[in-house]
């Protein structure tokens, strides 16, 4: 049985889900033959656009995935022969390479310098598809293309997708469940497609209601949608895609802010920081969980929409280091902690006053064996006290 998302995939331009102006640019550039990435969420349109293009202008489509070729020599084998060779029934041509970013740093090593000097080759067309193209690996690549972002489907635009679908199929189905499998995706229009056709039962749809998807995204595609993006849609709650904590994003965002904004943008940025942490301290105190909401809004949507500009400097994030300085005080006041709280419980006093104000009158007193013995202290933290 045909999937869905190739029964349904468009065949012209006009008939692609939301995504005109990326349409336009596309028609654009590769008029000019200028090798373009196409890049944002699964489920966008990116390799569905190039085969309706294809499509539309009688033009040969060779796809290559990327995680097919994934050395030197099976690149210049089958991409190189084909970026040289014309097409086989004498009509144009256009080389469509997919999920590029699924290259490895190390395993794949030498295969975008592979690519790079095959481009120059190219008598057709090329385009490039990836979900992250702001990763260290295609840096190179990025400056010898046009790069082009697709945003999420929106929820509507999805729903009257759905519904086109299922009374092309005869299916019976109700508003709620093609609102849930629309929720669900997420902006994903294939895995929205794809839930809807999983999920029919004797010529109807009928779907969990518990089941969710649940996409992880790496923190540092969620900090590339933040600082390249000033798009509502496309930043709006990111962190909730990564796959680590908001307290960790907030780090690694703290991080990295200083190397991607300027000075009045940083001061903006702040300042939405510091409006989610107000609302992160009344969750903590009142227990009030509804407001991460808020939390979540003022560290993704507010700091993208604090730059003036899309275009950022090439970078890469770092990882946040004050939880390692955390632990470092830590450790070097362990064993006061320690002591503090034998203190503490010997004198009837609160740790944190015995931290404060009890070691420089403690000293004297190790003189005594029945201190040293009520007090409970180890030979290390006797020698610790004699420093």
């Amino acid at each position: 049985m045909k999937t869905w998302t190739k029964k349904y995939q468009p065949t012209k331009l006009n008939k692609v889900i939301e995504q005109q102006k990326v349409v336009s640019k596309i028609n654009t550039f590769l008029s000019k033959s200028k090798p373009l990435i196409l890049y944002g969420p699964t489920g966008t349109g990116k390799t569905s656009i190039i085969y309706a293009y294809a499509k539309e202008n009688n033009l040969e489509l060779l796809e290559i995935n990327a995680s097919d070729v994934r050395n030197k020599d099976a690149i210049e084998k089958r991409i190189g022969a084909s970026l040289k060779q014309q097409s086989l029934f004498f009509k144009g041509k256009i080389i469509l390479i997919d999920e590029i970013d699924a290259l490895s740093g190390t395993k794949d090593r030498g295969c975008i310098q592979a690519i790079m000097k095959l481009l120059p080759q190219s008598h057709h067309p090329i385009v490039f598809t990836c979900i992250d193209a702001y990763s260290d690996k295609l840096s190179k690549l990025r400056r010898k293309c046009t790069m082009i972002e697709l945003e999420p489907i929106s929820r509507k635009s999805t729903i009257e997708h759905l519904k086109y679908i299922a009374n092309e199929e005869k299916i019976e189905y109700d508003e709620e469940t093609i609102s849930l499998i629309a929720e669900k995706s997420k902006g994903d229009l294939r895995a929205a497609i794809n839930d809807l056709q999983g999920n029919i039962v004797n010529n109807k749809l009928h779907i969990d209601m518990s089941d969710q998807r649940d996409s992880k995204e790496s923190i540092k595609y969620c900090l590339n949608m933040i600082f390249k993006s000033r798009k509502i849609s496309s930043t709006l709650n990111v962190f909730d895609k990564a796959n680590e904590d908001i307290d960790t994003c907030r780090l690694w965002l703290d991080e990295n802010l200083p190397s991607q904004y300027d000075s009045q943008e940083l001061k903006q940025a702040y300042h939405y920081i510091s409006k989610a942490d107000i609302f992160k301290r009344r969750i903590m105190r009142w227990q009030y969980w509804r407001y991460m909401v808020y939390v979540s809004t003022f560290l993704t949507a507010g700091v993208a929409l604090s730059k003036q500009k899309k275009a950022r400097p090439e970078s890469s994030y770092k990882r946040s280091t004050r939880i390692l300085k955390l632990w470092q005080a830590k450790m070097r006041n362990a064993k006061k902690l320690s002591i503090s709280d034998k203190i503490a419980s010997a004198t009837h006093t609160s740790k944190k006053r015995a931290f404060k104000d009890s070691f420089p009158y403690i000293k004297p007193l190790l003189k005594d064996p029945e201190i040293v013995q009520e007090l409970n202290l180890s030979e290390d933290e006797i020698a610790w006290l004699n420093k």
